[in-house]
């Protein structure tokens, strides 16, 4: 996983699309966490949903991207099937991800 600054809510779209949410990640040590049906909706809607991974820029202009994530974005035909506004952002996204820190062992968290 990498850490990059000065990201915007494309990168986080791209992400998301590129590597989609899912549910049920960790929650922490004796938690139960219940995470509705519709959790991908409430994401995409910009509300927090303890339990599920997804990419959010935090209020430091900070996003962390999965690995999974930065392979998507080494595919050519990935790249392509992305809408036409997220496609010409991924050179940008790149660069930012070409000067990340990598990172071990983070949450994806929605600030």
């Amino acid at each position: 996983m990498k850490v990059i600054s000065g990201a915007v809510q494309a990168d986080a779209d791209i992400c998301n699309t590129v590597d989609p949410p899912t549910k049920g990640c960790h929650a922490g040590s004796g938690l139960h966490v219940v995470i509705p049906s519709d959790f991908a909706a409430r994401i995409l809607a910009g509300q927090s949903v303890p339990g599920c991974s997804y990419c959010d820029v935090k209020s430091d202009g900070t996003l962390c991207v999965t690995d999974r994530a930065q392979a998507q974005l080494l595919i050519p035909a990935v790249v392509a099937a992305l809408p036409v506004p997220l496609q010409t952002e991924v050179a940008p996204l790149n660069t930012k991800l070409a000067a990340g820190v990598i990172i071990a062992g983070a949450s994806l968290e929605k600030s």
